[in-house]
């Protein structure tokens, strides 16, 4: 068997790495060549990986997307990983498991302490410390609700300015979801940075609106209407909002939304979605523990010190024993010890340890988790869900409370990447 490294990908190597893309997937569509260009720009010089053999013939590739996610409300570095591309021909030789751990090396040194991805096969990227996260869901609605919505608000001053959005309100709308997600303490949604919302204005790929203290972003074909984003900061601006997206209801009854699974506008709307509810599942990690503790957003009013023994082979920054402390909405992780980082990505962390193996009296007394369960325990699973999944060892019935208080969240995301 040949040997395997990993290098950047240069300007160079872009022609192998689209043939790659298209043996595994097919041949880019309409507009693929435009999408391709945009997404190589933004990774290439060091978010752009390759697998290469002795003779540096590349046999796969993966992209690091650089990403601003939230987490109970604060906004931490995410690299969302996607185009993980293996070359048929070399498949079951490690290509994509030695592509996977030199991306997450990789987000280490850029400073993303966190990562994301949809994947093709669970599998994969468990051997890696992923696990699942949650899901993007695809919420479907009836047009004339939200038409009669907009409706209900006529002759109030509902329409807050409304006007079709330019490329000079980017970074309004970027401070508009910035405040959105810090405002109901999400988890889990991408903030678009300004540039994207420039550039997607500009191209006028997707029609967007905005009006005082609010904007929408959607899709229209024969179909349907898609909408990818709408933050609002007051009823009237979403009433008024929601009504430009179902004013078209007579011609397009259909709208499907990528948002906020428990978005206000379930809570107002006069009928309820209909049963096409469709979900893509994503898997997350975390890539530097103590960085994305501490920039995680908490409950104001939680006050509470709890112990965590953390092994991950991939992410060595993460293995110790870690005190997690919460007080006033702000979070603490110290490493308290050291600890022995054992078995890989595929063993359950209950396999083989035994109380001799404790790094220290206060490691007995700590739940013990890998990679995946600490991926799993960040995005909202109880303990007791780890445990069942031999996910989780060690610890007590109190601590398992405690990281079940601090870790509460319902994450979703809403871009597909």
């Amino acid at each position: 068997m040949s040997e395997l490294r990993t290098r950047d990908v240069v300007d160079a190597d872009l022609p192998a790495v689209l043939a790659i893309r298209n043996r595994s997937f097919g041949p880019l569509g309409t507009g693929g060549d435009a999408w391709w260009q945009r997404v190589s720009a933004e990774t290439l010089g060091g978010r752009m990986i390759a697998v290469v053999d002795e003779s540096d013939t590349v046999l796969g590739a993966g992209r690091i997307r650089p990403y601003e996610q939230a987490w109970g409300g604060r906004h931490l570095r995410m690299g969302g990983v996607a185009g993980v591309y293996v070359e048929p021909s070399a498949r079951g030789r490690g290509v994509a498991t030695t592509l996977t751990r030199a991306l997450i090396t990789r987000m280490g040194e850029l400073g993303d302490v966190l990562s994301c991805l949809f994947p093709t096969t669970a599998t994969l990227y468990r051997r890696s410390g992923y696990e699942l996260g949650g899901v993007q869901t695809r919420t479907t609605y009836a047009a004339h609700h939200l038409r009669d919505l907009g409706s209900s608000r006529t002759g109030r001053g509902s329409s807050h300015g409304l006007r079709p959005a330019m490329p000079a309100d980017a970074e309004r709308m970027h401070e508009l979801a910035r405040a959105a997600s810090a405002r109901h303490g999400a988890s889990g949604p991408m903030v678009r940075p300004v540039t994207a919302y420039t550039g997607m204005l500009e191209r006028g790929e997707l029609i967007a609106y905005v009006v005082d203290g609010g904007f929408v972003v959607y899709d229209l074909s024969e179909e349907a209407v898609t909408v990818e984003e709408l933050v609002a900061t007051t009823p009237d601006a979403a009433a008024t909002l929601w009504g430009v997206v179902g004013s078209g209801s007579s011609a397009t009854p259909t709208v499907h939304t990528y948002l906020d699974p428990r978005d206000p506008v379930a809570l107002v709307l006069g009928g309820l979605p209909t049963t096409q509810v469709q979900q893509a599942p994503w898997m997350a990690r975390v890539v530097d523990l103590e960085a994305a503790f501490e920039r995680r957003g908490f409950g104001a009013h939680s006050s509470l010190e709890v112990a965590l023994l953390v092994d991950d082979l991939e992410a060595p920054a993460n293995a110790g024993l870690w005190t997690l402390t919460v007080s006033g909405g702000q979070g603490t992780a110290t490493r308290t010890a050291g600890a022995p980082v054992r078995g890989d990505g595929d063993t359950p962390v209950a396999d083989g340890i035994t109380s001799n193996e404790r790094a220290d009296g206060a490691a007995e007394e700590a739940l013990r988790v890998g990679a995946r369960g600490l991926a799993a325990l960040w995005c909202g699973w109880s303990v007791s869900r780890l445990r069942q999944a031999g996910l989780a060892s060690g610890g007590s019935p109190d601590a398992d409370a405690a990281l079940d208080t601090v870790f509460t969240c319902a994450p979703f995301i809403t871009e597909y990447f």
